[in-house]
């Protein structure tokens, strides 16, 4: 499946990141945080996938959610870390495993304050096209 490859390329490149792991104070980048995990840190997710094959090739379209979570007073840190993330994720050398990227772009990130928990929230969309390799 195109989109599990994707993520775990991504998982991949943003752990080989030294300058993120530091921003984060560690690899803390999941796919589902655990309770106790502590802020700041990552999560990545495929929000969907849809059928984008032409009369030739198959392939399909994903957005992708990176989120960043971090207390309240860490804007700074938020926004630093959304700064790196642009960097890494600017035409990244993805290798997927039975596809091809044929696109990666960011869309869209916006920071939200979740004021209830004390939080705040960076949110980075993804949109990636892919196509199967010929067998």
């Amino acid at each position: 499946m195109a989109a599990r490859s994707l993520e775990q390329a991504l998982f991949a490149i943003l752990k080989a990141d030294s300058t993120l792991s530091s921003l984060l104070g560690g690899l803390r980048l999941y796919d589902e945080p655990r309770r106790d995990s502590a802020y700041p840190y990552l999560t990545l997710a495929t929000s969907y996938s849809r059928d984008r094959s032409t009369g030739t090739e198959r392939g399909e379209e994903h957005r992708i959610l990176i989120t960043v979570w971090a207390g309240s007073r860490d804007r700074k840190l938020l926004q630093d870390i959304l700064a790196r993330l642009r960097v890494i994720l600017d035409d990244p050398a993805l290798s997927l495993a039975d596809h091809h990227l044929v696109l990666l772009m960011i869309e869209r990130f916006d920071i939200r304050a979740d004021r209830k928990n004390r939080l705040s929230q960076g949110i980075l969309q993804l949109r990636a096209v892919t196509e199967d390799l010929p067998s």
